[in-house]
C-alpha cells in the first residue's frame, strides 16, 4: 500500500476532489470526509503505476485487482498482513466512489466488492425467519398484545431502547401513521412512519390490551402488568430476551438486535441508506453504513 503518493492525472486529482465534496454533502462524518478520498487516491495511483491515467480506463476488475493486492500486503509497523477491518475501510471506498461515479454521471462502472469477514465490529442481526419465529412466540393475551407492540415498535419502527421506553400514548399520531420520537439520541426528536402490519400491532395493543394493564393516569406507551405504571427500560429489555428465548433463538438479542434487523432488511430491499439514516436517527452516515456490510450475509 501507498502510505504517500502523488497522483500524475488531472483528472484523477479532480475525481477525488469531487468524491471529497460528495461525501461532505451525504454528511458523512468529518473522518471519512478525509479518509476515504485518500483511499481512493492510493487506488487511483496504483492504476496510474500500471498506466491507466484516466476514468475511462478503469474496469470493475481492478477495484478487485486493488483488493486482492492489499490482502497479499504487510504493514510496516506490525510486518503481518492487513486486518479484515482495515482493508474493509478500501473495500468501503472503492464502493462509494463507483457510487458517486455512477450518481454524478461520470462513469456506469460498478465495483462489486465482498467485505471481509471482521466479526469484531459485526452487529448481531437476524433473519426474516428469526424475526418470524419472535412473533410466532407471542399470543393474543393481554401480555402477547403488548409483546406484539414491543416488536412494532423496536423492529418495525427501529427506535432505540431509551427511544421506545420514553414513548407516550400521545407519540402514536394514528391519523398519519407516524410515530413521534421525543428523546431520541442527542436529545433530537424525529418522526417514524409505522408501516401497515407494525401500525396494527400497535392499534390492538392499545385499544384493546393497554387499558386493561393501565391502573392509575400514565400516559406512557407501555404499561406494566402489575402496578399499571410505565415499564422501565430494563423491563423491555428483559421482556424481548425473554421472547427471544421463548422462541428458541440461540443468539444474543437485545432491543438494539432488532434495530440492526430492520436496518439491514430494508437496505437488503432496495431502501437507500439515506432514508434507512432518517428513519433510525443517525446523525451521520457512517453510522448506517455498517448495515451494507450485513446485507452480504442475507440468503
Amino acid at each position: 500500500m501507498e502510505t504517500m503518493y502523488v497522483l500524475r492525472s488531472s483528472e484523477h486529482v479532480l475525481l477525488c476532489a469531487g468524491f471529497k465534496q460528495w461525501l461532505e454533502t451525504l454528511n458523512y462524518a468529518d473522518s471519512s470526509v478525509y479518509n476515504l478520498p485518500r483511499h481512493v487516491g492510493e487506488f487511483l495511483h496504483y492504476q496510474e503505476r500500471h498506466g491507466k491515467m484516466g476514468l475511462q480506463q478503469l474496469t470493475a476488475a481492478d477495484a478487485s485487482s486493488y483488493i486482492d493486492h492489499l490482502k497479499l500486503q504487510t504493514g510496516i509497523r506490525t510486518g503481518r498482513g492487513y486486518s479484515a477491518g482495515h482493508i474493509n475501510k478500501y473495500v468501503q471506498a472503492l464502493q462509494l466512489f463507483s457510487r458517486y461515479l455512477r450518481e454524478t454521471g461520470k462513469s456506469g462502472i460498478g465495483f462489486n466488492l465482498e467485505w471481509m469477514e471482521d466479526s469484531r465490529n459485526k452487529p448481531v442481526w437476524l433473519t426474516v425467519q428469526e424475526i418470524r419465529q419472535l412473533y410466532e412466540a407471542t399470543d393474543d393475551s393481554v401480555l402477547g398484545l403488548r409483546d406484539q407492540a414491543m416488536l412494532a415498535v423496536f423492529y418495525g419502527c427501529g427506535l432505540r431502547l431509551n427511544e421506545g421506553a420514553s414513548l407516550e400514548i400521545s407519540d402514536i399520531i394514528t391519523d398519519r401513521r407516524l410515530l413521534y420520537v421525543r428523546k431520541g439520541k442527542g436529545y433530537k426528536e424525529r418522526y417514524v412512519p409505522i408501516a401497515g402490519g407494525s401500525y396494527e400491532q400497535l392499534r390492538l395493543y392499545i385499544d384493546h390490551a393497554r387499558p386493561q394493564l393501565l391502573q392509575t393516569s400514565s400516559q406512557m406507551l407501555f404499561i406494566g402488568a402489575n402496578k399499571g405504571k410505565g415499564l422501565t427500560k430494563q423491563s423491555l429489555y428483559i421482556r424481548i430476551k425473554g421472547l427471544a428465548k421463548k422462541a428458541g433463538l440461540i443468539k444474543n438479542i437485545g432491543t438494539h438486535t432488532l434495530r440492526h434487523s430492520i436496518a439491514t432488511h430494508l437496505l437488503a430491499s432496495g431502501m437507500s441508506l439515506e432514508q434507512i439514516q432518517e428513519l433510525l436517527g443517525h446523525e451521520v452516515l457512517d453510522s448506517t453504513q455498517i448495515y451494507t456490510h450485513l446485507v452480504n450475509d442475507m440468503i
